[in-house]
């Protein structure tokens, strides 16, 4: 065996990468697990992303909705699936942080041991916003509406971000209001519309179709700075309240722990110049969706930070999905 060869043979076989198997992948198509359901800020992403991806990867990247139980469902497919490439997941905060850091109990998985990072991928903020029937139209409207309706009005949250800034918005707040969760956002919002739920912090990729047709009334931005796409919707800050904690959503590419280095690697080099692509960076800011690309170790220590940032949040709120 020649000298170059042997070298090459080496490093595959230490990377636990067969030749044979590295020069294939991938020679099928390829499943994304999506955890929230069509038309969420997170299957407009996927779609996005998926149709360059494949084109990259010269195979079918097929979208696997699994929503529910705040991620872990489609968390915990990534998981336990096969490490063999052809399970890829883009997989959010409220998995990869927000249930480890204690919102649920009993993960029937470990990020640390079962979920490898391929990447950031994008993020995304939130708003608040109510049903046209409510009266006020200033958080300190909204908030004495509720006040003088105790028990009588309910929030709905379809996802982590939704659910942490509505829990902190109750308590800091003092307010006697139901939290209706549903499995995705679309479904909060549909029936938001129809009244079912007054309030609700969604994200703003999924809302804003309903706002321009004034739907829902968007209230108040829980950011530091007002949000691009609402620029007429005031920050907690300008309405006279304090800003909330930091519970904006993000993704990430993953795949099973094991997934070969190699495979890896390809995925978040396919990406990067994807993610720098004008056109996609307009569809996904219409939807509300910024992108926030990085590198494997970037997003192994984002990860590790936001775990720890999260896990103070929830312990001082309380915030828990049952």
């Amino acid at each position: 065996m020649q000298p170059t060869r042997r070298l090459v043979l080496g490093s595959l076989l230490a990377a636990g990468v067969s030749p044979a198997f590295a020069q294939s992948w991938p020679a099928r198509p390829i499943k994304l697990i999506v955890p929230f359901g069509p038309g969420s800020a997170t299957d407009v992403l996927a779609r996005t992303i998926s149709e360059p991806l494949s084109r990259a990867l010269k195979q079918p990247i097929v979208l696997e909705h699994k929503a529910g139980a705040n991620t872990a469902i489609a968390t915990n497919l990534v998981a336990k699936a096969a490490p063999d490439g052809y399970t890829l997941g883009l997989l959010t905060n409220s998995g990869l942080v927000a249930n480890p850091g204690g919102m649920m109990d009993n993960l029937p998985y470990d990020v640390a041991k079962e979920i490898a990072l391929i990447g950031q991928v994008a993020a995304v903020n939130y708003v608040l916003v109510v049903n046209p029937s409510v009266p006020g139209k200033t958080l300190r409207e909204v908030v004495d509406y509720v006040k003088a309706n105790p028990g009588k009005l309910s929030y709905g949250s379809g996802n982590t971000g939704g659910i942490s800034y509505g829990g902190h918005f109750v308590k800091a707040n003092g307010l006697n209001i139901a939290h209706v969760p549903y499995k995705s956002v679309p479904p909060a919002l549909v029936d938001l519309v129809a009244g079912h739920v007054q309030l609700m912090f969604p994200d703003t990729g999924s809302t804003m179709a309903m706002v321009q047709a004034g739907k829902v009334r968007p209230i108040a931005v829980p950011t530091a700075k007002r949000h691009p796409l609402l620029p007429d919707a005031p920050t907690f800050a300008e309405s006279g309240f304090p800003t909330p904690p930091d519970f904006s959503g993000w993704w990430m590419m993953t795949a099973p722990a094991g997934t070969p280095n190699d495979i890896q690697d390809r995925v978040s080099a396919e990406l990067a110049p994807i993610l720098k692509q004008p056109d996609v960076i307009a569809t996904l800011l219409r939807a509300g969706i910024i992108v926030a690309p990085s590198t494997r170790d970037e997003a192994a220590r984002y990860q590790r930070e936001q775990l720890v940032l999260w896990t103070k949040m929830i312990a001082e709120t309380g915030l828990k999905i049952q």
